[in-house]
């Protein structure tokens, strides 16, 4: 008799499929039966979920090609194996709390919707999970959380023949990949996967002083994807950092495109993250509270939204060195490193190109001179190279106007008798002098004839300014002439 049990009646869940399950149902494998086993052997597809009753001790299904549903074993404290010899394509496979020391067998499956590892504990020094999936190279979200487990890469059988499981070395493709509070787990290497559409998530993955007898238990953190190129969001954090790894390592090295945010966070002792092809984040770049990195290299990095870079305060420092050569696009960039040797300066570029900057050191805040204001061109004073227009009726004001009036009356004459001028000529003004000096009126020099009264001078004539640019010249005889007047 074949056992169902379903959320929905069969006339409300679709249409029963004889002997090979319901879609959207569940079959349910519980001892003593196990004449189901037999008929679910005879189907090349089975629809639904099946349930594995937690006193179950082997599930062996040979014969089918196709299970639509999940495979869910929770609580099985004595299950001893699972094989699915020629299952290709399986919907889900979560194993919770099964506290055992068997195997799990999918040599032929290719692809599973949802595959979660969960709670697998060892009670005794001997026990062990024994996986083998050599031709799974796609799955939809994978969830490895709170296991005994010490890596996701094949190991090596002991001398005694135990820790022995294939891990996933063939996966490819994912949505989500989630590997957390695994505390055995100091490697997260993941060797053929390529591209994950969604998160890749790892995070409080080794204690060093916590539980003991785990093959890889005391050693450094190593997080390793050497054939991942592209991925949705990508985060590797540690919310316990004081308990983490001696050292660590972050190697994607030919990761070239994320599509979210790429974030490291609070992972005790990684001292180096190895990103050398790295050109686009679509998202965000974080890198905070990571005790021992001290120099952040992106080589290739040409595009990204915003960085928030943040450095712990050691003994030893934070960020010495902080390189993006080739940033070409970002939006907001904000770096802040307690060490006293790390140099803001080195951001200048991107500080050129950023939407918003800011960056800071243990000396403070980093704000870089202004551009200085010598390069503009103030207007000019005047000079004296300037031209002055010839003509005394000029509209321009001299700024240093002269205390001699404009008219020459008798009582200039004394200028004309070899006597320096005192007039003060602005410096802005250039004064075009007389040719000819001023001649001593005791001078043998021949005159012409003798001025008559005639000859005298109009007191009232005016001649140009002295401080003009006129170059008119009296006649000498009338100077002299005028001279022995006043004389008399």
């Amino acid at each position: 008799m074949k056992l169902l049990t379903s959320v929905y009646a069969l006339s409300l869940a679709g249409v029963a499929l004889a002997d090979c399950g319901v879609e959207g149902g569940t079959t349910v494998l519980a001892n003593p039966n196990f004449a189901i086993l037999d008929e679910l052997e005879a189907c090349t597809t089975i629809y639904g979920d099946i349930l594995v009753d937690p006193e179950f001790v082997y599930l062996i299904l040979q014969g089918p090609q196709e299970i639509t549903g999940t495979i869910i074993a929770h609580d099985n404290s004595i299950l001893k194996a699972v094989s699915l010899p020629d299952v290709r394509k399986l919907g889900g496979f979560s194993f919770v709390s099964p506290q055992i020391d068997g195997n799990v067998n999918f040599p032929e499956v290719t692809e599973i919707g949802f595959l979660e590892w969960k709670y697998i504990t060892f009670r005794y020094e001997f026990d062990y999970f024994g996986w083998g999936a050599p031709k799974l190279t796609k799955v939809s979200n994978l969830n490895v959380e709170s296991t005994d487990l010490s890596g996701l890469t094949p190991d090596d059988q002991n001398e005694d023949g135990f820790y022995t499981y294939d891990g996933l070395p063939y996966l490819e493709t994912a949505d989500n990949i989630r590997v957390v509070n695994n505390v055995r787990m100091n490697e997260i290497v993941l060797p053929g996967l390529k591209a994950v559409s969604g998160s890749v998530v790892v995070g409080n993955n080794i204690d060093v002083g916590g539980r003991t007898g785990g093959k890889r238990d005391g050693g450094n953190l190593l997080v390793s994807f050497p054939a991942l190129e592209s991925a949705g969001n990508v985060v590797v954090y540690d919310d316990e950092p004081y308990r983490g790894a001696l050292e660590g390592k972050i190697d994607l090295p030919v990761l070239n495109h994320v599509f979210g945010d790429l974030n490291f966070t609070n992972i005790e002792k990684v001292t180096e993250i190895n990103v050398p092809g790295l050109t686009d984040i679509d998202g965000g770049l974080y890198i905070l509270n990571n005790r021992g990195l001290f120099d952040l290299e992106f080589p290739e990095l040409r595009r990204v939204d915003h960085v928030v870079i943040d450095g712990q305060d050691t003994d030893d420092g934070g960020f010495k060195t902080i390189s993006f050569p080739a940033l070409e696009e970002v939006g907001s960039f904000h770096v802040h490193s307690p060490a006293y040797v790390f140099d803001c300066s080195s951001l200048d570029h991107i500080r050129e190109i950023a939407s918003d900057f800011s960056c800071s050191n243990i000396k403070g805040p980093y704000n870089p001179d202004t551009p200085s204001s010598s390069s503009s061109v103030p207007t000019p004073l005047p000079s004296s190279s300037e031209p002055v227009p010839t003509s005394v009726s000029s509209p321009i004001t001299d700024p240093f106007p002269t205390s001699e009036p404009s008219d020459t009356t008798a009582t200039t004459a004394a200028d004309q008798t070899g006597q320096t001028n005192q007039t003060s000529v602005p410096a802005t003004t250039t004064v075009t002098e007389v040719s000819e000096p001023t001649k001593n009126p005791d001078a043998t020099e021949d005159t012409g004839p003798s001025p008559t009264d005639e000859d005298a001078p109009n007191t009232s004539e005016s001649s140009p300014a002295m401080s003009g640019t006129s170059t008119l010249k009296p006649p000498f005889a009338r100077i002299a002439l005028l001279f022995r007047l006043l004389r008399r």
